[in-house]
């Protein structure tokens, strides 16, 4: 999925970090590795040799069998430079703080964010002071207090839910970008929300259906 990303000309790549058992970081987006692997059991009950084992393709398509599970590590090594890297974290503050140190030893710190709350974006600062972030602690319902939240920690990300609605959207995303927030939307499948959230100046949009949004707004990378 990375690797076709990457040569389709996407702007950002959003993806899911969590912990092995021994302490290594990990891309996998549920809790368990039962979805997507031959496996069974939460991914923090094993080890990285464990789960590397594991066939992580087969359930996807028969001619990505024997995919292994990357780690953060391997996963930066394949995104480009210029590729924006929303790293989701799926554990507590140990993960915010392993993930900020890694990031900054490879170089990637304008690269990369952390997508977590804002508790272990303060953890990750205490060891990595510049590593960027996107406020996950949202108030479901109160699409406000998030934004204003957001902008009071400093974080240089929001992520807006499509579950809160846009009908207050050009205005909270002109009040954002003044801040210097950058604004992601989570997430849009159909052409027309697509369209609209363009319009409405969000910066980046997750989306399933990457084709449907490049051919919507007339070129790739956009």
């Amino acid at each position: 999925a990375f690797a076709s990303a990457v040569k389709k000309g996407v702007p950002q790549i959003e993806f899911d970090v969590n912990l092995s058992k021994d302490g290594h970081l990990v891309v996998m987006h549920d809790a368990t590795i039962d979805r997507t692997t031959n496996g069974k059991g939460k991914v923090t009950d094993f080890t990285l040799e464990e789960l590397k084992a594991l066939d992580a393709g087969s359930w996807f398509d028969p001619k990505f069998k024997d995919t292994r599970i990357p780690t953060l590590r391997e996963t930066l090594e394949a995104i480009p430079e210029n590729i924006l890297c929303n790293v989701h974290l799926k554990n507590d503050a140990e993960v915010a703080v392993k993930s900020a140190q890694l990031i900054a030893e490879m170089g990637r710190l304008e690269q990369c964010f952390l997508a977590t709350t804002l508790e272990n974006v303060a953890a990750a600062r205490e060891v990595v002071p510049n590593i960027k972030s996107c406020n996950m602690t949202r108030q479901a319902g109160n699409r406000a207090a998030y934004i204003d939240d957001t902008i009071k920690h400093g974080c240089e990300f929001i992520q807006l839910h499509q579950r809160d609605g846009h009908e207050n959207l050009v205005a909270e995303v002109k009040k954002l970008k003044a801040n210097g927030v950058t604004v992601n939307w989570f997430g849009a499948n159909d052409a027309p929300l697509i369209q609209l959230l363009h319009d409405a100046g969000v910066d980046y949009i997750l989306t399933d259906k990457l084709d449907l949004a490049q051919k919507t707004l007339g070129k790739a990378g956009e």
